[in-house]
């Protein structure tokens, strides 16, 4: 959409990101089925796969700088992600209205583009039993946006997850608990490495002047950042997918910690 290299390398990360966790799938499933025979031994060496493949993930994220400059991304990319939901303060208290013509038509309210909406790392929060209970059915709502059979597919795996319970059960299998928990801590540091990029892309260029002084443009985006007073405060900041940005963040990091397996 802005025809840069940065937006190109954005686009190139979440990419390689999806790609390279993508086999983990197939392993979860053969280790929910490994659960019902009593396979530990499959149990644990998946469980350490998924360790892995988070963090080879995490890696890949942390490369967004190599390409990706943090102004370039929050004043030209970033507008194009949002959403028309909870963007009073960019001026759209109704959201965006659909002409359908004749003057018909009705006002709706879309969420931007969200991590959330990643069926992979909704994937690994089903295989891990992660509740996010506090995030307010936020993760339920992103699958609506999900393509139709990914969707499905998590509902699926959600019903049929064994794979907790399995550890919470086998509390003695020393090396199945430390294979379920050090999965677990990896997702949670995957979502701490995801707040330092917000962080970097996000809050700080907020807090900064855009690059053309001259430029005058209002946009969903860097409105949302603002309030009628000026500017906004770290926990005001409002991200693409229409939540309170840091405060989301960290909930959902603190909620994976909660999963696990506590002897």
């Amino acid at each position: 959409m802005t025809g840069t290299d940065d937006e190109s390398w954005f686009y190139t990360i979440s990419n390689a990101m999806e790609a390279r966790a993508g086999p983990i799938i197939a392993k979860s499933l053969e280790a929910i089925e490994a659960v019902s025979q009593n396979d530990s031994a499959t149990v644990i060496d998946t469980l350490r796969y998924c360790r892995q493949s988070i963090d080879d993930i995490g890696q890949l994220l942390e490369r967004m700088d190599e390409r990706c400059r943090p102004q370039v991304f929050y004043h030209e990319i970033r507008p194009f992600l949002a959403g028309s939901m909870n963007m009073d303060a960019a001026g759209l208290p109704n959201g965006v209205f659909y002409d359908e013509g004749d003057g018909k038509g009705e006002w709706r309210k879309y969420r931007g583009g969200s991590n959330g909406q990643s069926s992979l790392l909704q994937f690994f929060d089903a295989i891990l039993g992660v509740k996010h209970d506090r995030s307010a059915g936020f993760s339920t709502e992103m699958r609506k946006y999900m393509p139709g059979p990914h969707s499905r597919f998590l509902y699926d795996i959600e019903a049929i997850a064994n794979i907790r319970s399995y550890v919470d059960s086998h509390q003695n299998n020393l090396p199945l608990l430390h294979a379920f928990n050090d999965a677990v801590a990896s997702l949670s540091g995957f979502r701490d490495k995801h707040i330092q990029l917000v962080t970097r892309y996000i809050i700080l260029p907020s807090r900064m002047a855009k690059p053309d002084q001259s430029s005058d443009r209002v946009d969903l985006a860097t409105s949302s950042t603002k309030l009628a007073s000026g500017k906004a405060s770290i926990q005001e900041l409002v991200g693409t997918g229409g939540t309170k940005l840091m405060p989301f963040l960290k909930t959902s990091r603190d909620e994976t910690m909660e999963a696990k397996v506590i002897q």
